[in-house]
């Protein structure tokens, strides 16, 4: 594989923003009051640990900015599926210099109370940047190894299971889905529904009609239709935006953002999350 064609490769998002927050920002404060490294040490300050503890602020709010505030912003460019290897380095690099920029506001404000010096600018951002992009590579790299193979393991354990002959779930059993507003509904014989896709306050319920696969939209959250099937165990919420029809499934395919579901008949695939491959795979 060459180099263009590992970039291209899908990444997965990170989950627990605050919590890496949270994490990275009391580090990069306490690294410094512990080892005081950078000539720290000769600093006579008495205030010199509330100093210190302002970079980890500096990191706070520089990624607070960019993992919350710009990703929800702009969710389309931000989205998952879309996410790859190049892009996730080009976007870990960016916020890696908006930290150094911040740093170095700071560092100046200390020094010189706002004396912009161009010259200390560029030298300092580039120790963050140099410093910051080894560690960056390691762990993009490691991480997309690591659930990658993990992945494509659950995915091939989940064919395995889809060997067995599927007999059906109740060919009696109706399900009758309401929309928000009480009044809209669809009826359906549930070995006819395949799965259903969130969009914003709206879903988009695929079903079997006719020899063909059809969308339903109605307006509700995915939570709230998920309690229509509540009684049914084959079927399961597989992605925040999806729920599938696992009795549907005809084989997976693993990479590091999780797995794709090919379902009988159809040819969208229906994406399954991290955390919801091992309730995929036993439901089936």
């Amino acid at each position: 594989m060459n180099l263009i064609s590992y970039l291209k490769q899908p990444f997965p998002k990170l989950e627990s923003k605050w919590r890496l927050i949270i994490l990275i920002s009391l580090f990069v404060a306490l690294f410094l009051i512990v080892f005081q490294p950078f000539g720290i040490h000769l600093m006579d300050n008495k205030n010199k640990i509330i100093i210190l503890s302002g970079y980890g602020l500096v990191t706070f709010i520089s990624l607070v900015i960019n993992l919350i505030l710009i990703e929800n912003i702009f969710p389309k460019v931000f989205s998952e599926k879309n996410w790859t290897i190049a892009k996730e380095f080009a976007w870990l690099i960016w916020i890696i210099f908006s930290i150094g920029l911040g740093n170095a506001f700071y560092t100046n404000y200390l020094i010189n109370y706002f004396t912009f010096n161009l010259m200390f600018f560029v030298n300092f951002q580039l120790i963050t940047i140099v410093i910051g992009t080894i560690p960056t590579t390691i762990l993009i790299i490691s991480k997309q190894k690591y659930l990658f193979r993990k992945n494509l393991n659950s995915a091939n354990d989940l064919n395995k299971s889809l060997d067995q002959i599927k007999t059906g779930i109740n060919k009696n059993q109706l399900i009758r889905f309401y929309a928000d507003n009480e009044k809209d509904f669809i009826e359906f014989d549930i070995n006819n529904f395949y799965f259903i896709e969130s969009s914003g306050n709206y879903i988009e319920i695929y079903l079997l009609y006719e020899d063909k696969i059809i969308r339903k939209t109605y307006r509700s959250a995915l939570k709230r239709a998920l309690n229509f099937f509540n009684t049914i165990p084959e079927i399961v919420q597989c992605h925040r935006a999806f729920i599938v029809n696992t009795n549907k499934i005809i084989s997976a395919k693993g990479n590091s953002q999780g797995l794709r579901l090919s379902l009988e008949n159809c040819n969208n695939e229906v994406p399954v999350s991290r955390n919801y491959v091992d309730l995929v795979r036993s439901s089936n």
